[in-house]
């Protein structure tokens, strides 16, 4: 009796491993493309960063950025709420409500060298939909981290029919004041997570020199908002108009209801439609003046606080036409960083095995670079490590 061990579905599976290998070494693996007015202090910051110059390996079971989309979400809605040491509830000026999360409260307050990390959510998020990056902060660098609610988003209670999904640089002004009247002297770090990047450029456009923040990360930004929202993935762009229904007009209908405008907003078909109306309930006469107080790109070259910017040229939502289009202000504004990769898909950037965050990796790393630069501390307890290294 002859035995074959030759099956030709062996000889198509190993072809096929080998191609796969192949492809994901040459087209998949890659080291990011960094874009920034060349100093000193930069240089020496990436220098801190082996993550930015070393290759990035996206998880090999699921590079393609809509498998990268659908694990995001899947995670988001499968994995447990994240506990909070303290969320708190601001009154704002006007009579609104914003929100702040806190996580490492304790810990901070005992230690008063210890640096806040301000995070800004997602579009229709709140401070669950960033609970992956806290806790890595958290964990990794004991950080303290609070997260900025914007009005209307989350639980928080909408006591005005005022609403603006990319978030109001007025109400972030009296969180932050809050915030610094709450932990003196702290130095703030801003990381801007999607539409939460584009409030956070906005704000450090708006403020140039007179920034409250040492540092910032803006992951997966759209720049221009008048026309990225109208470039989004046309399945997506209907999915999230509708989730935009729901998320605030549904949610807060009571409040919003007697709002001119809101019946033809309850119609719309995509994001772009929605951000085109969202005049008429965040408070502005017409489109015009909505994007020109809230645009980010209008007021983004006049920022001066060191900025690590990362967008993928896959990107469905916030897509590479954006990044395209800015590159020309963007590589020479001062003290920043652009960050481009081929794959991540938007604000997922999962990489090895067990897919983690590789932007988590990239927003920890250098923030600590730029610590250890701006602090004569730091500075020398890491010469003393090196020397003690040395012998």
């Amino acid at each position: 009796m002859e035995l074959v061990t030759n099956h030709p579905f062996t000889t198509v599976f190993l072809v096929f491993c080998l191609g796969f290998i192949f492809y994901y070494i040459f087209e998949v693996k890659e080291t990011p493309v960094l874009r920034f007015s060349e100093s000193e202090f930069l240089l020496r910051v990436i220098e801190k960063s082996p993550n930015l110059t070393n290759p990035y390996y996206p998880t090999f079971w699921c590079f393609n950025q809509h498998l990268m989309l659908l694990l995001l979400m899947f995670r988001e809605y499968r994995t447990k709420p994240f506990t909070y040491d303290q969320f708190e509830q601001l009154k704002m000026k006007d009579g609104g409500i914003t929100g702040l999360a806190w996580s490492g409260i304790q810990v901070g307050s005992e230690n008063k060298d210890t640096p806040i990390v301000v995070l800004f959510h997602t579009i229709s998020g709140d401070e669950q939909d960033v609970k992956s990056t806290v806790k890595y902060l958290r964990e990794t660098f004991g950080w303290m981290v609070v997260v900025c609610i914007r009005r209307g988003h989350g639980n928080l209670p909408l006591t005005k029919p005022k609403i603006n999904t990319m978030g109001s640089t007025s109400d972030l002004k009296e969180q932050l004041s809050y915030i610094q009247k709450r932990f003196p002297k702290r130095q703030l770090l801003g990381v801007g997570i999607s539409a939460g990047s584009g409030l956070l450029a906005r704000y450090l456009g708006e403020a140039g020199t007179k920034s409250q923040f040492i540092a910032a990360v803006a992951v997966s930004p759209a720049y221009d908002i008048e026309k990225a929202f109208h470039r989004v993935h046309p399945v997506y762009s209907k999915i999230m108009g509708q989730r935009l229904i729901n998320y605030f007009l549904k949610n807060h209908y009571e409040t919003l209801s007697n709002v001119n405008g809101v019946d033809k907003l309850l119609k719309i078909k995509t994001i772009g439609e929605f951000q085109d109306q969202l005049h008429t309930i965040s408070g502005y006469k017409d489109k015009e003046k909505y994007y020109y107080h809230s645009n980010p790109v209008l007021v983004a070259k006049n920022i001066r606080t060191p900025l690590l910017v990362l967008n993928s040229a896959d990107d469905p939502i916030c897509v590479n036409q954006n990044v395209i289009e800015n590159l020309h202000w963007l590589e020479t504004l001062p003290n920043t960083i652009h960050v481009h990769t081929k794959r991540g898909s938007h604000i997922a950037y999962f990489q090895g095995l067990r897919a983690k965050s590789w932007s988590d990796t990239i927003i920890g790393e250098y923030f600590s670079a730029v610590l250890m630069e701006k602090s004569p501390k730091l500075k020398s307890k890491q010469k003393q490590k090196s020397k003690q290294k040395k012998i």
